[in-house]
């Protein structure tokens, strides 16, 4: 019998775009799978703010697991200043 306590594997989110761009963490897979679906929130502007980021390609890179994960803006909350596509620009 072993006293050594089996840790979970593991991988490496990397955030590709959206507000957590050039950000990564360490996640924990779920039934031996990565997270297809990721949901982050951060404080902006003093308001809780929730951002859905996708999983995409993965690799493998000194024997850790990378998962980059794609911003899903459709699916967030929108951000400050964030202009609406479906607007028509005024002009003066």
């Amino acid at each position: 019998m072993s006293d050594t306590p089996t840790e979970r594997a593991k991988y490496v989110a990397e955030y590709l775009d959206g507000p957590l761009e050039g950000t990564t963490e360490h996640r924990y897979l779920e039934n031996g799978e990565i997270e297809q679906r990721v949901t982050q929130y951060a404080l902006v502007d003093g308001t809780d703010a929730m951002f859905e980021y996708v999983a995409g390609e993965t690799r493998e890179l000194n024997g850790e697991h990378y998962v980059k994960y794609s911003f899903d803006q459709k699916d967030s909350d929108p951000l400050q200043g964030q202009a609406d596509p479906d607007e028509e620009s005024k002009h003066l």
